[in-house]
């Protein structure tokens, strides 16, 4: 029998807070985080991680206009106002952001806890498609860090797209992606596909929290949620609220890869197609 205090040391509450920011008005949404954080905090004391959408300060509009609004990783208003909520609800929080960089903007994903800023990551698969390749930086990674006994890593939106990425995540050890999303119709079910394959490929979860609502540029109407390393949606919708929340055992990932098979095995680097001569 596994021991009690193990399991309550191997689960956390994971949630996703699916808003519609208000474009511009980075004040007023911070305001509604806030709100949506402390009543999700309010209904599950227990609740350690939280993700929003991408580019939540001042919404995913009108992306000409975002370097209005960029700000510095560490010392902007949003990372001084999100740390100051951690710390207060004692949490860690994940948001996306316009960021300030040498030569431009990046489209990024902060990670906040009660001591402050512990991992920013800067979108590195940006949507030619919409523009982003003209408006921001790409950025590099993924980067794992240890936070709260648990090995964490930060995709945007976009980047769920591609298998390798996750994977090298998960390489680095990872046992939970953080990706905050603002994902558009009609692509909604290739997101929910997106987060699910993620997770079932490598044996880890995905949390994902996605844009919402109606703008001049695009519709948003899929929620993100909480995927398990078996692939199968683990988060449920609190009724009357923009969350989803799920608990996420952190002795799942090697239960299922033990069940399932270890699909991440070895890295092979640098293998080529068998030539004519190997085949016969």
């Amino acid at each position: 029998m596994m021991d009690e205090r193990f399991l309550i040391r191997s689960v956390r509450l994971v949630g996703a807070l699916n808003l519609g920011p208000t474009p511009a008005d980075v004040a007023g949404n911070l305001l509604m985080a806030e709100r949506g954080i402390r009543t999700a905090k309010t209904l599950y004391p227990e609740l350690r991680w939280l993700v929003l959408p991408e580019l939540f300060t001042c919404g995913y509009s009108d992306l000409a206009s975002a370097h209005r609004y960029a700000e510095d990783a560490h010392d902007g208003p949003s990372a001084r106002f999100f740390a100051s909520l951690a710390a207060d609800l004692g949490l860690y929080v994940v948001y996306g952001f316009p960021e300030r960089v040498p030569g431009g903007v990046c489209d990024s994903a902060n990670l906040v806890g009660p001591g402050g800023v512990l991992l920013t990551y800067a979108k590195k698969h940006l949507v030619r498609e919409t523009g982003e390749d003209m408006c921001f930086v790409p950025g590099d990674g993924p980067f794992v860090t240890e936070v709260d006994g648990l090995r964490v890593a930060l995709a945007v939106c976009w980047d769920l797209g591609f298998p390798e990425f996750v994977r090298e995540a998960a390489y680095g050890g990872a046992q939970l992606v953080l990706a905050p999303a603002g994902w558009r119709d009609p692509f909604g079910p290739q997101y929910a596909l997106a987060c699910a394959a993620r997770a079932l490929d490598n044996g880890v979860y995905v949390a994902g929290a996605n844009q919402l609502g109606d703008y001049l540029e695009a519709r948003f109407t899929e929620a993100g949620g909480v995927y398990g390393p078996d692939g199968q949606r683990a988060s449920r919708r609190v009724p009357g609220s923009a969350l989803e929340i799920a608990e996420l055992d952190l002795s799942s990932p090697a239960r299922w890869r033990a069940r399932f098979g270890d699909t991440l095995g070895t890295p092979i680097v640098g293998r080529s197609s068998p030539s004519l001569e190997d085949i016969a």
